[in-house]
């Protein structure tokens, strides 16, 4: 009984797999709005401005860009000169 204990034991081990475990880092997905306001503080833009003129509201619903960081900083001058008005009298003066 033991040799066939030993028997199975060796064909199980050779045609068994073992499970290997995978660490998948989730990358969180970056609002834009939050893009925004980061540059916009990277930038020396307070929040009383921005809430002032709308600026995050008006910027999402005129950006049409990718979700990162230096996208949203590239565009921002263009936004600027585009919306005009409140915006582009608050906060060109941080934008080159």
């Amino acid at each position: 009984m033991n040799w066939i204990k030993t028997l199975w034991n060796k064909l199980i081990s050779k045609t068994s797999v073992a499970p290997t475990l995978v660490v998948v880092e989730e990358v969180p997905e970056l609002d834009v709005a939050d893009l925004f306001l980061e540059v916009c503080s990277d930038l020396g833009i307070g929040s009383k401005v921005i809430e002032q003129t709308n600026a995050v509201e008006l910027f999402v619903i005129w950006y049409d860009g990718g979700a990162t960081k230096v996208e949203v900083q590239n565009s921002l001058a263009t936004f600027v000169k585009v919306t005009g008005g409140q915006v582009n009298a608050k906060l060109g003066r941080f934008v080159k």
